[in-house]
């Protein structure tokens, strides 16, 4: 997973604008140093204007600017970098976690162990089924993994392997003509690595005409910020966040279709964020076979084949070699 820092940031902007239209008291919170004596020449009368531009004016939020059309007041959100954090870098190396995969959701079939086949005897009293000879691929069956009735999807696990069949729970009725062995696990693992990146925003603050305005919307821009830090960032992944402003200053790249002056004043929100991702799926090995192989001379030539990694073998080459495990 990529972290989109941009949309969390959003998201935690327009939560807060949506309270605080909800709950026109927290303006009262925001602005609340306008009740110190010493600003008594604003008073409450600053935080009354305040609440009415509020209540009457629409504020968008921008993941860019949009050229096409400008609407103040607004917010703006653009990423200004995204760095690897060095000294965590190895972390990726040294992760631990994996993730289950269920073969419908990656499109990868699983491939049966023995295919379809029909059983040389079938003995419901000892659980025993016979699988005939020249079945070459019967040779790879291990306990515990699962007989199928390939008309029905009912599985029987396999208890013990015989030299001419398995056997499987003694006393169950199976009757189905043709029967196929699928492997025990029937899903794929992936290694899920992770990496640490410090990253920086961007988050612009315009309105037009009055430039008082402007202080009002970067207090509130800021509150919702800070009031959502711990519940929309932290708990999203933008973690160790820290807060810088800019000065209020007229802004020479936006204006009103009507000509007027807008003023903008900027928030960078810098952060750390975790980026994951998961590597190839792999199934996981079931057995091994010991294969040895004495071709005129006394010296020994052996090997191990991993049974659950069956796409290269020479018997399970066409469409019906696949056992699809379908998701519910």
């Amino acid at each position: 997973m990529i972290f989109s820092g941009d949309t969390v940031i959003k998201l935690a902007i327009e939560q807060g604008l949506n309270d605080i239209r909800s709950n026109p008291w927290l303006i009262d919170n925001i602005m609340g140093h306008f009740k110190d004596p010493a600003l008594s020449v604003y008073g409450q009368k600053e935080i009354d204007r305040c609440k009415e531009w509020f209540k009457n004016n629409k504020i968008e939020v921008l993941l860019r600017y949009r050229n096409d059309k400008d609407e103040f007041p607004c917010v703006t959100i653009a990423l200004n970098g995204s760095s690897e954090i060095e000294d965590m870098r190895h972390l990726a190396d040294t992760s631990t976690e994996s993730v289950i995969l269920m073969p419908s959701d990656i499109n990868k079939p699983i491939n049966y162990v023995v295919k379809p086949f029909i059983p040389t005897e079938v003995n419901n009293d000892t659980g025993f089924v016979g699988i005939s000879p020249s079945i070459k691929s019967a040779r790879l069956i291990r306990p515990d993994m699962i007989l199928v009735d390939v008309s029905t999807g009912d599985g029987y696990l396999i208890k013990e392997i015989a030299e001419d069949g398995i056997f499987v729970e003694a006393g169950l009725n199976i009757s189905a003509p043709k029967l196929a062995v699928v492997p025990r696990f029937q899903f794929y693992e992936a290694k899920v690595e992770h990496s640490f990146f410090r990253e920086s925003y961007t988050i612009g603050c315009h309105v037009h005409g009055d430039p008082s305005t402007l202080l009002w919307l970067h207090a509130i821009v800021s509150y919702s910020l800070l009031r959502y830090k711990e519940s929309l960032l932290e708990a999203r992944g933008f973690t160790q966040s820290s807060f810088s402003s800019s000065d209020l200053a007229p802004n020479q790249y936006m204006s009103t279709p009507g000509g007027e002056n807008v003023f903008s004043r900027f928030i960078t929100l810098s952060g750390m964020i975790e980026n994951s991702w998961v590597k190839s799926p792999y199934r996981i090995a079931e057995g091994v076979e010991i294969a040895e192989k004495i071709q005129g001379s006394e010296s020994l030539k052996a090997g191990i084949k991993i049974i659950s990694n069956l796409d290269s073998l020479d018997f399970l080459n066409t469409e019906e070699d696949s056992w699809t495990t379908i998701k519910d």
